[in-house]
């Protein structure tokens, strides 16, 4: 399942990888770098739901007690009523917090249009390949909506939650210990602003 480009406000933490590439231009299309990045995701802050009739109401009640409870000089009914006029605004509070950030991945290729034809959409993958038996151990599908004029270069990028290797430790996703595998763009296929397509073999 390819997925679309999308937008998030995101905060980058590292540069895990890096690598360049010179493949046979196939459409037309050549690699010449990719990379991903780790990122931290921030959520949107939430929205605070509009306050019921009914809880507008026992508010309000909370609220004539405690005044009355003040004004008789019951300051034990007066202490617990504050009490609960405080842990529930402090539900309510930690119920609309924003979540916590998440680690997302923004994986990125540099492009350039070597053919005749403006391109209109890349289908692209992105590979993790193990050097020790060639044999490939991640890939992450992409599609790019990106209008590519002759003559002209641009890079492309799209943030997924999925990390790049599943088996491999959170701790080997970092500078100090790098990414064990080699790795590949390969250019799937691609759609041109006439209508035509190129489709790899």
């Amino acid at each position: 399942m390819r997925v679309r480009l999308f937008l998030l406000s995101a905060l980058i933490l590292s540069v895990a990888s890096s690598a360049t590439f010179s493949q046979d231009p196939g459409g037309g299309l050549v690699v010449l770098k990719f990379s991903w990045d780790k990122e931290r995701i921030r959520p949107r802050p939430s929205l605070s739901p509009m306050a019921s009739q009914d809880e507008l109401i026992q508010q309000s009640e909370r609220e004539r007690q405690l005044a009355a409870a003040r004004n008789a000089s019951d300051r034990g009914k007066a202490g617990r009523l504050e009490t609960q006029i405080i842990n529930h605004d402090a539900a309510k509070m930690k119920a609309a917090q924003t979540p916590p950030p998440d680690d997302a991945y923004r994986y990125k290729v540099t492009l350039r249009n070597e053919s005749t034809k403006t391109i209109k959409s890349i289908d692209w993958d992105y590979l993790f390949i193990d050097p020790m038996t060639g044999s490939e151990v991640a890939r992450h599908q992409f599609t790019s909506d990106e209008s590519i004029k002759t003559g002209k270069s641009k890079e492309v990028s799209v943030l997924y939650l999925i990390p790049p290797v599943k088996t491999v430790s959170a701790g080997m996703l970092s500078k100090k210990d790098p990414m064990p595998f080699t790795e590949q763009v390969v250019i799937a296929s691609i759609q041109y602003s006439d209508g035509s397509s190129w489709q790899r073999p």
